[in-house]
């Protein structure tokens, strides 16, 4: 009783009460409050779009009518309503509930799926493989097996783990032959192969080049316009510099060489963050081909 009245208002619980026991009467009609009346409430919110309100309905439901027959479909929907409302951390909370309290549901298997997919949407990558690796193995027959993979591929690919990807595919392609999707798949799974070959600029190598020749690791990493611009505004203060220092100016070659040390030092830092960039920007258009192609199959 406690936990209701944390739910609801202590005269819609008395209402609530009172119609477990007796019917209710509107216009000379009665209206018996059933667990299928309760349900279509729920159900109602849930097609409106209204996912708090829904929670708190199949909430009601599995306080009121316990041992129902229908206690997962509750269950199940409450997830979904969190998952809708993207409330990701309390979908998969609640996905875990159904599976391990409705193991032999017709809905614990689609839970599980939807548990990983939740914690893929928090980016918590190693539960994701925990989530879906289970059922996998324990449900290979199912249809959320190879969509389990598939998500297992994508986040692996968001962490930068190709080969788990690349490997994710392989077992696709070996464990469902003659797949509908099968075709995708190869498509993926060719696309990962090339994200695997692609060239990358050495952030370090770009570091030490500005080090030693000002703007020169922007244009190894082609930010052409950065390294112009680096290489002049750092060659003006190492000028400066020089020049104080041989007509023994040394306060004002110590001011102009510490100002202009922020500026050498960045254009050592820029370059090494420019090749970084460099890298995301060649994989960037892969890897959104690979979701294209993948995620007919989510």
């Amino acid at each position: 009783m406690k936990s209701l009245q944390r739910l609801l208002p202590i005269p819609y619980l008395l209402l609530l009460v009172l119609a477990t026991v007796s019917p209710l009467h509107a216009d000379g009609e009665t209206v018996l409050w059933t667990g299928e009346v309760q349900l279509k409430i729920a159900d109602a919110f849930m097609e409106e779009g209204e996912y708090y309100r829904a929670v708190t309905e199949y909430k009601k439901f599995l306080i009121l009518f316990p041992d129902s027959g229908k206690a997962d479909y509750a269950s199940f929907e409450i997830g979904m309503a969190y998952f809708k409302g993207e409330e990701y951390g309390a979908a998969a909370r609640a996905f875990l509930a159904v599976r391990e309290k409705y193991p032999e549901s017709s809905y614990a298997v689609q839970a599980g799926y939807l548990e990983g997919i939740s914690q893929w949407k928090m980016k918590n990558y190693d539960r994701v493989r925990v989530a879906l690796e289970s059922l996998v193995e324990q449900h290979p027959d199912s249809e959320y097996a190879p969509r389990s993979l598939v998500t297992i591929c994508l986040a692996a690919l968001d962490e930068n783990k190709a080969e788990v990807s690349r490997q994710a595919l392989k077992r696709f392609l070996d464990r469902y032959p003659g797949h509908p999707d099968e075709e995708n798949v190869k498509e993926a799974a060719a696309l990962i192969d090339r994200y695997q070959e692609l060239p990358e600029k050495s952030p370090v190598l770009a570091g030490v080049m500005s080090a030693i020749l000002p703007g020169s690791g922007y244009i190894y990493a082609e930010h052409y316009g950065d390294g112009i611009t680096a290489f002049f505004i750092n060659g003006l203060f190492i000028a400066g510099t020089i020049t104080a220092i041989h007509q023994e100016n040394y306060a004002v070659a110590g001011i102009v060489g510490g100002v202009g040390l922020p500026f050498y030092l960045g254009n050592i830092y820029g370059s090494a963050n420019a090749a970084k960039k460099w890298n995301l920007g060649v994989r960037h258009e892969i890897i959104r081909k690979i979701h294209s192609t993948l995620a007919p199959l989510l």
